[in-house]
């Protein structure tokens, strides 16, 4: 009997040993999963900080291309009736917005006709584009603003 003691003795002493390994690896595998997962969440931030920098890097460039300074401006210039005044947004270096803030005195069909204009002033990034026929005055305002402000901007 004490043989058969000895040997369950043994058994037992080596099946607790085997449960102790087996549940250490068990242990070790979520502690790796958990590493892999925070490497790859460390992986997505610096990604994303490098496209963060790689952006504001091609802002800064276009800014000093175009010489034009991120940020709002008003310019006034002359319209039929009176002052006409804009305000134009300026974003990595490109005008992104013109609103006009005041156009006083300006005839409603010859300044909706002249409000053509912006768009193409946005897509040429000047205020120097044709005017319109039959709102010549309208449109020179308009310009005269826009070119106030790109000044502004630029300074």
């Amino acid at each position: 009997m004490k043989k058969h003691w000895n040997f369950i003795v043994r058994a037992v002493d080596l099946l607790l040993i085997l449960a102790v390994l087996w549940q250490y690896q068990q242990v070790a595998l979520v502690r790796a999963d958990a590493v892999t997962a925070r490497q790859k969440e460390i992986d997505e931030a610096n990604a994303w900080n490098t496209s963060v920098l790689q952006a504001q890097q091609a802002a800064e460039e276009a800014e000093a291309e175009s010489g034009l300074k991120d940020g709002t401006y008003e310019g006034t210039g002359l319209g039929f009736g009176d002052d006409i005044t804009v305000q134009i947004t300026i974003s990595g270096g490109q005008m992104t917005d013109i609103t006009v803030l005041k156009h006083d005195g300006e005839d409603k069909p010859y300044y909706t006709q002249a409000l053509t204009m912006l768009d193409k002033m946005l897509t040429a990034q000047t205020g120097d584009v044709d005017l319109v026929s039959g709102a010549t005055l309208t449109c020179e305002g308009l310009r005269d603003a826009v070119q106030d402000a790109l000044g502004k901007a630029a300074a």
